[in-house]
């Protein structure tokens, strides 16, 4: 039976990078509108504002499923390290006896 191997530092910066996808999302609306006064004519603005509106449902999901998945890896490291320091009293415990 094999050994069980994961790399903490990969799932951490693995559940940031995730945060910082899912934080990009939700402000990428306000970055809409701040360039409102840049777009020129106002039916460019309305054009973006109009293609933000439609896009919002799909980034509502990707940041949702963002938001999921790096909790589910907090967690992994939470379990994950329970498990090491678990197994490792118990090797102390048996190789004081």
């Amino acid at each position: 039976m094999p050994d069980l191997g994961y790399d903490l530092t990969a799932l951490e910066t693995f559940s940031g990078q995730l945060n910082t996808v899912k934080k990009g999302l939700e402000e990428s609306h306000s970055a809409i509108d701040s360039y409102d006064s840049d777009y020129g004519h106002g039916t460019v603005r309305d054009a973006m504002h109009h293609f933000e509106s439609h896009w919002r449902d799909g980034r509502g999901h990707v940041e949702h499923t963002a938001g999921s998945l790096a909790s589910m890896v907090t967690e992994a490291i939470k379990a994950y390290t329970k498990v090491d320091e678990d197994l490792a009293k118990q090797l102390t415990r048996k190789a004081g006896e």
